[in-house]
């Protein structure tokens, strides 16, 4: 993995400065936080803008714009504050950290991100349940337990992206013994090991999940 800068980064995703501007800010906020708490693990810092930034932004190609999205376990908020940024699609995202949860607002009212609504819970006792287009995860758990968390949420013609790492393929077939579901596997722009899961056509395959 390279040491991409914003600069590189610009050229990639050709985003305007207002939005570069913004993800600059959000980098800064994250310098200042990590300080109090680990938001990230600190060696991730010396790519920070190939394995964060560049990693949260190539699922826009795949989700398109207007979109709606339940982002589950958002953490720092990779993928969701850089796509929220970088688009006109809204993210609920939700995290059980209060910590992380105060981070995400003030990141939120800094920077003015319209586009972000955040829910501190845990996702299995989330009470709201909108139609979302897309649910997002990247870096949360296993397959087989988004696809629990995801499955009352889920409506036809939805779909689910993950974004995985190099067990991806054992992951599909431990999750294919609870949920029947159909799936296409995207390479990572960031890492060879990495991939990109769009699924739909979720359902449980036996009644005890």
């Amino acid at each position: 993995m390279g040491s991409l800068t914003y600069k590189d980064f610009k050229v990639k995703t050709d985003i305007n400065d207002e939005r570069l501007e913004k993800l600059k800010t959000y980098l800064n906020l994250i310098k200042i936080w990590q300080k109090k708490f680990n938001l990230i693990s600190q060696k991730s810092f010396e790519s920070i803008w190939e394995r964060h930034f560049l990693d949260s932004y190539q699922i826009l190609k795949l989700i398109g714009n207007k979109k709606r999205i339940l982002d589950i376990g958002s953490g720092a908020g990779f993928p969701a504050i850089v796509c929220a940024i970088c688009s006109n699609n809204n993210f609920d995202l939700v995290e059980i950290n209060q910590k992380k949860c105060n981070f995400l607002n003030e990141v939120k009212d800094i920077i003015g991100i319209k586009n972000i609504f955040i829910h501190h819970s845990r996702i299995e006792n989330l009470k709201i349940i909108n139609n979302f287009d897309y649910i997002s995860a990247r870096a949360v758990t296993s397959l087989d337990k988004l696809l629990k968390y995801s499955f009352k949420f889920y409506k036809n013609g939805m779909y689910c992206i993950f974004l995985k790492g190099k067990t991806v393929f054992k992951e599909i077939e431990i999750a294919k013994k609870k949920f029947v579901f159909d799936f296409k596997s995207v390479n990572s722009i960031t890492n060879k090991d990495g991939k990109i899961l769009l699924i739909k056509n979720i359902n449980k395959k036996n009644f005890f999940i």
